[in-house]
């Protein structure tokens, strides 16, 4: 029998909830250590259940449902599977469901997320920026405004060129995750009117500069590990989306400093992204917020040799077995010059800006181009594996037209052959009879047990 054999006999399994890019390398550095991996099939960007990497597939109630049915069927899961030692929320919608119900998340398994007092912190950006601020962590003006006559006059105040961001987890204004306007003219020529479904807009000074990010873990307020990267360009073209190609950089030493007063103040414990503005001349740096979970490009430290996931993990196991965890002395993972892409993510978005109207076909061709470009001179894919090319080959087919037969037929050949059916055995049923659990046969199969 092979070592990773007999980790994985001996190692809890992980329930990864959110089907999301960051759930592929985490189940590729899971299963690396010898933990089996069950993936909660939900999530936006579909291609993780493809993974070979991943055993199981749990198809639970959407979580747009409420907290009652996915509970019921989160203990029915626990009961078909036993073994599961830690939950672990890929994405901050995940992250934010899951935070009311921290506690009954804990009487089952470890929930490898920081407490819910950290969430609440750093999920909103006003209190983000004001507890920035009060620890002596550099920001830019800003404001938040609830009408459109106080965002003209905030605006003024904070100085152009200004910034718009709205509150929530993945929300857009205007379609965008920020709006930049150079002058009040401007302003108000592209805004004329309050945007519809927001009920308070973050203005803020717009800091020049490239944006940097901060990959750590930390445990009980001490910053365990990190890595610094630079954003070079982003699904959008005035650089305020989502990155689809970086490099890693030499850990700024004040970067670092002020995340670690941040994580100290909090008395940390978890993996999470802080994000700066650095000005290339001048060198200084603005603070833009802290995400309390594993970021989008998670690829990226797990594949430069910081491994969050193991970290995660294992902090969260410790504290909830009463234990110590077993952790590598602090490191600043140093290797500059890696270049990671995330290239479907890039075609997709020229794609819909070609198919929208937002732009020809010309500029188009040479945002796929560039992206091909990038793609075949990168160290680090967000997707793509040698060893793992079914997600890849779903993103692909994703992109091109006309495969979606081909692309659902793929999706449920890997789903229907690794889909986990939660049930009690029949000695156990009241019917004595296979019981197939799901938010409403549970609560049903608990009323006759009472």
């Amino acid at each position: 029998m092979t070592q990773a054999n007999l980790d994985q006999r001996t190692k809890p399994t992980i329930l990864l909830l959110g089907n999301y890019r960051p759930a592929l390398a985490m189940s590729r550095a899971l299963h690396e250590s010898g933990y089996n991996v069950i993936l909660g099939l939900e999530g936006e960007e579909l291609g993780a259940e493809c993974s070979r990497f991943v055993s199981e597939i749990w198809d639970h109630p959407s979580i747009e449902d409420g907290t009652t049915n996915f509970l019921s069927s989160l203990e029915a899961l626990f009961l078909q599977r036993p073994k599961i030692g830690a939950v672990v929320p890929v994405s901050e919608e995940f992250m934010l469901f899951l935070e009311p119900i921290q506690s009954e998340i804990s009487d089952m398994a470890a929930l490898a997320s920081p407490s819910s007092e950290i969430i609440n912190l750093f999920s909103n950006k006003l209190k983000a920026l004001k507890f920035a601020c009060q620890n002596g962590v550099p920001t830019l003006p800003y404001a938040c405004v609830t009408s459109y006559e106080q965002l003209i006059r905030e605006a003024g105040k904070t100085g152009y060129p200004v910034v718009l961001r709205p509150f929530g987890a993945n929300a857009r204004i205007l379609n965008k995750k920020a709006l930049i306007y150079k002058s009040p003219l401007e302003l108000k020529s592209a805004l004329p009117a309050w945007p519809e479904g927001h009920g308070e807009i973050l203005i803020q000074r717009f800091a020049s500069g490239h944006r940097h990010n901060l990959y750590f873990a930390a445990y009980k307020g001490n910053m365990i590990g990190s890595l610094q990267t630079r954003i070079c360009r982003t699904d959008s073209p005035d650089g305020t989306g989502l990155a689809v190609k970086g490099v890693t950089v030499v850990t700024d030493l004040v970067v670092s400093e002020k995340t670690k007063t941040l994580i100290r103040r909090t008395n940390y414990t978890g993996v999470g992204l802080a994000q700066f503005i650095i000005d290339p001349s001048s060198k200084d740096i603005c603070f833009l917020e802290l995400n309390p979970r594993i970021s989008g490009s998670h690829a990226v430290p797990e594949q430069a040799g910081l491994p969050l996931t193991q970290l995660a993990v294992e902090t969260a196991i410790a504290g909830h077995t009463k234990r110590e965890p077993v952790l590598p002395n602090p490191v600043s993972v140093t290797a500059p010059g890696l270049r990671y892409v995330w290239t479907s993510g890039e075609v997709l978005a020229a794609k819909q800006a070609f198919v929208s109207g937002n732009t020809g076909a010309g500029p188009t061709a040479r945002r796929i181009f560039t992206a091909i470009r990038s793609a075949m001179q990168a160290d680090i894919h967000m997707i793509g594996n040698w060893r793992d090319p079914m997600p890849a080959l779903l993103a692909l087919l994703t992109i091109l037209p006309g495969f979606r037969i081909t692309r659902s037929n793929l999706k449920n050949f890997f789903i229907s052959r690794r889909l986990v059916e939660t049930n009690i055995s029949p000695e156990n049923s009241p019917d004595h009879g296979q019981v197939f659990f799901n938010a409403k046969t549970l609560s049903s199969y608990r009323e006759k047990l009472t």
